[in-house]
């Protein structure tokens, strides 16, 4: 009769082949997010030169609309009217209160302001009183 033998433990014994997979496919997401998040605003405006400005901290409750040389009003890659600005205002005001909402304006500096005037308008009927204008630097 043969003695049955008994192969040794090794201990405990990883695999990371679905660890390395998982970190791929990671890396690959976030180089998609971030290449969908800068080419958010495609349209390329010509903002106006300020001597005096500062940057600022980044808001979760603000909402930036583009003017376009043609008067268009555009959220990130969308063009809107100025109603569907209005309910996106109302929207962000009932998420986050008039105090903590901002609006960022972000005009060609070829537009006229009456072009700019109702955004300011509304933002005021509305009770919003951070409104900010985006500029270049001198």
């Amino acid at each position: 009769m043969k003695i049955p033998t008994r192969t040794q433990d090794r201990g405990f014994a990883f695999n990371i082949t679905p660890l390395i997979d998982v970190v791929f496919l990671l890396i690959i997401f976030f180089l998609v997010a971030s290449h969908f998040i800068r080419n958010e605003n495609v349209e390329r405006i010509e903002l106006p030169i300020a001597s005096q400005g500062h940057d600022d901290d980044e808001l979760s409750s603000r909402l930036v609309v583009t003017v376009v040389p043609t008067g268009e009003l555009m959220l990130g890659t969308t063009v809107i009217t100025p109603d569907e600005f209005e309910q996106r205002l109302q929207t962000l005001i009932a998420q986050h209160g008039t105090e903590s909402t901002e609006l960022r304006i972000r005009a060609d500096r070829t537009v006229i302001y009456s072009r700019v005037e109702p955004l300011l308008l509304t933002a005021a009927r509305h009770g919003v009183s951070r409104v900010r204008f985006a500029v270049l630097k001198q």
